[in-house]
């Protein structure tokens, strides 16, 4: 009955610290008798290759058969960047180990190191952020490591960007760990146009919205003052055309007002009128259109009045014009 009850305490117990643990593994013990320290570190983002800026979260010694956790308790809610690597107690026999691993973890993800030669050579990651990162270095490596031609690696890196998801994901670890570091409005507003087109670049891939909704929530002031501002200036244009229109308008009207009324002569007004315009006399006006001299000056008096002129100069100087 007491073993049936350790057992299940033992059982009990390994579920419970599996559960909480958020990193786990085991190391080679080459050293008969030796225990390892193993340090967890937390990476700027700025900094990712330095290792030197690397701040402190945990440490502790392995086990009896190599094996460590550290509990989620040591990791972020959000993907951050971390560090982790092992150092011999001792160093008899010069046996100095420095190995580690870098990687990407949240608070919700599992991680697991298998027993391998080398320490932290290889593990398993429900991260998918990691996982993208892990693929990209190892893209960066083949690149340096190959030696192609000039047209090579041209069709190299034009394959490779056709898969812009990786670096997109990329980009998305150094936002996020700009935003956790509380300086990710501050760069937007001093580089609103590559967010803007960063956030265009997301829509149009096939990557998942949930990944980068919080970069559109933020973006959203910026996206909305530059809607406001097209906004006011179509406005402005829109009240510049119409006070131009109005005034046109207006123009027309004070023209057509002050424009002269066109007087309607009659047909043989209009032969007399030309015919003086011509310099022709009253008898030569009768003459050519066979109507006595005291008609002719009938119908001058009313050419004079109908056209507001006092003398046959002022008539012929106003039809010039």
């Amino acid at each position: 009955m007491i073993k049936k009850s350790l057992f299940f305490l033992l059982f009990f117990y390994s579920v419970v610290v599996c559960a909480q643990a958020a990193i786990s593994g085991q190391i080679n013990r080459n050293v008969e008798g030796t225990s390892a320290k193993v340090h967890l570190t937390k990476l700027n983002i700025e900094h990712i290759k330095d290792l030197k800026f690397a701040k402190p979260v945990a440490w502790m010694l392995t086990r009896e058969d190599g094996s460590f956790t550290f509990d989620q308790k040591h990791i972020a809610d959000k993907d951050a960047v971390y560090h982790i690597y092992v150092k011999r107690v001792e160093e008899a026999l010069n046996d100095t180990i420095a190995a580690g691993a870098t990687f990407i973890l949240s608070k919700s993800d599992k991680m697991i190191f298998q027993k391998t030669k080398v320490p932290f050579a290889e593990y398993t990651t429900t991260n998918e952020a990691d996982k993208e990162w892990k693929r990209l270095l190892a893209y960066e490596t083949e690149l340096l490591q190959s030696k192609l031609d000039q047209d090579n690696e041209e069709q190299q890196l034009k394959g490779y960007a056709k898969d812009s998801l990786r670096i997109l994901m990329v980009k998305l670890i150094g936002i996020k760990q700009l935003e956790e570091k509380g300086l990710l409005e501050q760069d937007i507003t001093k580089n609103s146009a590559f967010y803007l087109a960063l956030l265009s670049e997301l829509k149009e891939s096939e990557m998942p919205k949930e990944n980068y909704l919080f970069l559109e929530k933020r973006l959203a002031f910026l996206t909305q003052g530059t809607i406001e501002k097209k906004y006011a200036w179509s406005k402005m244009v829109n009240y510049i055309l119409g006070v131009l229109v109005l005034g046109l308008a207006g123009f027309l009207i004070v023209r057509r007002k002050s424009a002269p009324i066109p007087v309607a002569l009659s047909r043989q007004e209009q032969n007399i009128q030309k015919l003086i315009v011509e310099g022709k006399t009253n008898k030569e006006i009768a003459n050519e259109l066979y109507i006595s001299i005291s008609t002719v000056k009938t119908h001058i008096t009313n050419i004079y009045q109908k056209l507001k002129v006092a003398n046959r100069q002022e008539l012929v100087r106003k039809m010039r014009n």
